[in-house]
């Protein structure tokens, strides 16, 4: 059970990195270029703000890059104001003056908008000018943290603007990376029969839930990118539609694991009757058509819908995690339907084409035949 769980977060972790080093690259890349223009531009010997800054607003893991520049901005500026201000304030002792001037930066903050970003660089920054000094940590910073900013919002608006639908399509494949181990646990907790792997299975819809929050973000990137970015307005349509449709099925599919999975507990722990023969066998298939819309597909895999004629009543300990399971199988073939939808239709309309151009073939062909036999009886 160690080595599958082990391997299982190893692959996690791949999964991870996978999807962040991009980001992490940008970032640094920022960060060098950021330190650059200050040394040499700005005659700044250590402008270690403006590097920091290029990592905080490209970090990996950010919903929106170019919202969290301008939110680190504006908290920087209002920090440094108000620690400028702060320091009229009477002698009084360090501690006292520190807890006045951390207050006072993030309760101002507050008041644009409850944006942790803004909020925590405000207090940061005036605690700094209070500590470090006006010379060091004021208009200094101030300048440094705009040229981090700066590039910040040429490296994500400009010259590495996220491709929205890509966007979407890999905040997916997560998401469904993360259902599929859900369902996987809770195949073998079943299997096992054991309330504790149960447990664990339950336990482990909040990465799901991660994923989902993560899918919401991407979602709300794409559709400021196809707002805001010349790349976005070229697909706009298209984001459009396909975030409305991700946003409702990636709720109601968390919605509907969790669920299953707190019924499961509960059908496991009374211990009363055996699970349905089924409901392993249809587990399984969750995860395979789970891993298949992820792009994790083996050779010749295709999506399987799944047959319910032959599934033999629940009794009613497993009623619950019956319900909930065909909710989920439900979900997933509505998903795999609108994903494929349009190439279907494309199909669909050359199908029609092709059928219209054979029915012409086949009336030129018939009218052909009919002269030749006129002409027979003619000559006869």
């Amino acid at each position: 059970m160690m080595t599958i769980g082990f391997k299982l977060k190893f692959k996690q972790a791949l999964n991870q990195v996978r999807l962040s080093w991009k980001d992490a690259l940008c970032a640094g890349l920022a960060a060098g270029l950021a330190w650059f223009i200050s040394v040499h531009f700005l005659d700044h010997e250590h402008p270690i703000y403006a590097a920091m800054t290029a990592l905080i607003c490209l970090a990996p893991g950010v919903p929106s890059h170019g919202r969290q520049a301008i939110y680190v901005l504006i908290g920087v500026l209002t920090g440094v104001a108000v620690g400028e201000l702060t320091l009229l304030l009477p002698p009084m002792p360090t501690e006292v003056r520190i807890a006045i001037v951390g207050f006072a930066g993030m309760t101002i903050a507050s008041a644009y908008s409850i944006v942790p970003a803004i909020i925590i660089q405000a207090g940061i920054s005036a605690v700094m000018v209070f500590a470090l000094g006006a010379d060091v940590a004021g208009w200094t910073r101030a300048i440094d943290v705009a040229v981090g900013t700066s590039i910040g919002l040429i490296f994500s608006q400009i010259l590495f603007t996220p491709d929205p639908l890509k966007t979407l399509h890999l905040a997916v494949e997560r998401f469904f990376k993360e259902v599929a181990l859900n369902f996987t646990l809770a195949a073998d907790a079943l299997e096992r029969n054991d309330v504790s792997d149960a447990i664990k299975a339950m336990k482990s819809c909040s990465r799901t839930h991660s994923a989902l929050i993560g899918l919401i973000g991407a979602i709300d990137v794409a559709r400021s990118n196809a707002r805001w970015t010349l790349r976005g307005r070229l697909s706009s349509r298209e984001v459009v539609s396909l975030s409305a449709r991700y946003d409702q099925s990636g709720i109601r599919l968390y919605a509907s694991s969790l669920l299953f999975c707190e019924a499961m507990v509960n059908a496991i722990r009374k211990g009363r009757e055996a699970p349905p023969e089924w409901l392993i066998e249809a587990l399984k298939l969750i995860v395979e058509n789970c891993h298949f819309i992820a792009g994790e597909a083996k050779l010749g895999q295709e999506f399987v819908f799944p047959d319910r004629s032959g599934r033999a009543e629940a009794s009613l300990t497993w009623r619950e995690c019956v319900i909930d399971i065909e909710m989920v199988e439900t979900t997933l073939a509505r998903f795999y339907k609108s994903r494929t939808r349009r190439n279907r239709l494309a199909a669909y309309r050359k199908k029609q084409i092709l059928d219209a151009v054979r029915e012409q073939i086949a009336e030129r062909k018939r009218a052909e035949a009919l002269l030749a036999d006129e002409e027979k009886d003619k000559k006869l």
